[in-house]
């Protein structure tokens, strides 16, 4: 089975989800994950959303222009600590989202959508994940897996 890196951009309404492609040379936007009431719902639905081998996780990590923690980082530790759980032989990484959502509306309007109309969608939460995914790609970590994995 081939694995796969994923990146999560998680927000209050949805989570983003972007892959590697099955090479890993490339990110791939794979969906939106709408969140409802229950963290414990949406992991149960993350998981069967990713029928796949997981080669490891990375999450957009909130920082501020300054490097700084933001205001949402709470949310996503806990979404994160949550996730190990799910996946205890799995790396985790963080990639600082900073800007994402801002270059996945770009992305998205290059494709002729409104902004409202692409908000609602959860559109922007998995092209952002993309971002993210491609982001993390250009590190050393993801460089030195992918010659361990050797996919």
């Amino acid at each position: 089975m081939v694995e796969r890196v994923v990146a999560l951009d998680v927000g209050m309404k949805y989570v983003g989800v972007a892959v590697t492609d099955p090479t890993w040379n490339f990110p791939v936007i794979f969906g939106t994950l709408m969140r409802r009431d229950s963290i414990t719902d949406d992991l149960f639905r993350l998981r069967e959303m990713l029928d796949f081998e997981v080669a490891a996780i990375t999450l957009g990590y909130p920082l501020r222009a300054d490097g700084s923690e933001g205001s949402f980082t709470p949310v996503v530790r806990g979404f994160e600590r949550r996730l190990k759980e799910l996946y205890p032989d799995v790396p985790f990484f963080r990639t600082d989202e900073f800007q994402s959502s801002n270059e996945a509306i770009e992305i998205k309007k290059a494709r002729g959508r409104g902004y409202e109309k692409i908000k609602k969608s959860g559109a922007i939460d998995s092209a952002s994940a993309a971002v993210i995914l491609e982001r993390f790609m250009a590190t050393k970590e993801f460089i030195n897996l992918k010659k361990e994995r050797n996919p």
